[in-house]
């Protein structure tokens, strides 16, 4: 799984990916990168973040009591959040969120565990440094 994180004029400031064994799940992957995104958040210093997938189930999920598959790895997002001053969870469409899938599926064959870089983008074809927010 994998997060990037831009400013809101589009400049990559960061991004991570997180390699787990064994989880393929598409649900748990997408919560658990929603996850990741507060954790480069709090990496880069943010506090006000908007978080974007393409799973509806997902975003869904943070509405209300939710006791799905999801609920544990939900509920430990919610709890982060607080430490925000401000955290919202948006649906996007696949096309919008390529970046983050294209570092996740170059991330398959890395070592578990946690690979964060900043300023620098990992793969300029993968994540160019700006993109146009409209």
């Amino acid at each position: 799984m994998a997060a990037v994180c831009r400013d809101d004029r589009g400049l990559y400031l960061g991004s991570s990916a997180v390699s787990i064994p064994g989880i393929d799940d598409p649900a748990i992957l997408e919560a658990l990168a929603c996850r990741e995104a507060l954790s480069l958040a709090v990496d880069l210093q943010l506090t006000r973040i908007v978080v974007a997938s393409d799973c509806m189930e997902v975003i869904k999920s943070f509405e209300g009591v939710y006791l799905g598959k999801l609920s544990t790895v939900i509920q430990e997002i919610k709890s982060r959040a607080e430490g925000f001053a401000s955290v919202s969870f948006v649906h996007e469409r696949r096309c919008s969120n390529v970046e983050a899938h294209s570092l996740a599926r170059s991330s398959v064959n890395r070592e578990f565990g946690r690979h964060v870089r900043f300023l620098g983008s990992p793969d300029e074809h993968c994540i160019p440094k700006f993109v146009s927010i409209e």
